[in-house]
């Protein structure tokens, strides 16, 4: 458990998530009313909403563990926190520079395809199009969202995580806590969990309609959330038969709820996109997956819900 003596450092952690969550509300400002709009969404275009959630998620949890004495911060799951925050950086600074990669090798095929030796009666039309194209790339490159800013997020967000290392903890007793508490399916289930939200993601496109985008949104999020609980499960299945604290037996348990209670809202809702897919005659093996997603998520959450009642330390 994180000490309140770390308090000014948890407060420099306030600061650097509200200047990114500012850095990505510009960006998400300037893809709606300045940058040029392309046919469909791109991968960013999702991540930045994606990215934009998770570090509201920090900024929140920061603001109410400093403002509140009674809030018990485990250093583990602020850890865990701070690098998904540092992967979904990591993700769309991929993503962004895979789909501007894409889109000059569609702008180099227009001009040698379709300008140079195409119909020269629609060389105007595609000029237009490789002109938004191209004012698209230059306001990225000048933008909230240009490289140079995600880097310095990047290295800042490590910075954070090394400065975490060092922060100091309350010294707290330890129990041995029955070993049927310590579920030995849990860790197999997010295991399990991970694979089949990994496979409900449509990895085969990179451009996408209104619905299609929605679709990758929400699976991206339930993907994100369910990575982030592998390692807390894996923690608690090797903690059994020894001794652990309680603020880490019940903090680990308790974040891995929300996260199954999470996951399960969110492939709800991406079993229902896929079954109006099927309704439009757009439907995609994507169905299975999600609905398997949902079953585990469902099953984690009954399961870890049973745990936490027991819990009497």
């Amino acid at each position: 458990m994180i000490s309140k003596e770390n308090k000014n450092k948890l407060q420099i952690l306030v600061i650097v998530t509200g200047i990114i969550l500012v850095f990505d509300l510009f960006t998400i400002v300037s893809n709606i009313y300045v940058s040029p709009i392309l046919d469909g969404y791109g991968l960013p275009d999702i991540l930045i909403y994606l990215k934009t959630i998770v570090f509201l998620a920090l900024f929140i949890i920061s603001i109410i563990w400093v403002n509140n004495e009674d809030i018990k911060l485990p250093k583990s799951i602020m850890k865990i926190l701070l690098y998904v925050g540092l992967a979904i950086i990591f993700g769309y600074f991929l993503s962004l520079f895979m789909y501007k990669y894409v889109l000059l090798l569609e702008t180099t095929d227009i001009i040698k395809n379709k300008i140079l030796n195409g119909n020269p009666a629609l060389v105007f039309d595609f000029s237009g199009i490789n002109y938004r194209t191209l004012t698209y790339l230059t306001t990225i490159f000048s933008g909230f969202n240009s490289e140079i800013i995600l880097f310095s997020e990047a290295l800042i967000m490590q910075a954070v995580l090394y400065k975490l290392d060092r922060v100091q903890i309350i010294d707290e007793p330890t129990h041995v806590y029955d070993a049927f508490l310590f579920d030995s399916k849990v860790f197999p289930l997010f295991f399990g969990l991970a694979i089949t939200s990994f496979t409900s993601l449509n990895l085969f496109l990179y451009r996408f309609d209104v619905l299609g985008s929605i679709e990758m949104a929400v699976a991206l999020l339930g993907f994100a959330a369910v990575i982030s609980g592998i390692i807390p499960a894996y923690k608690i299945f090797k903690t059994k038969n020894n001794e652990c604290t309680q603020s880490f037996f019940i903090g680990t348990y308790k974040f891995m709820f929300i996260i199954a209670a999470f996951s399960s809202i969110m492939y709800l809702a991406l079993f229902g996109l896929n079954l109006a897919f099927y309704s439009l005659d757009r439907g995609t093996y994507r169905i299975i997956p999600a609905l398997l997603s949902l079953l585990v998520s469902i099953i984690l959450f009954i399961r870890i819900h049973n745990i936490l009642k027991l819990e009497n330390k």
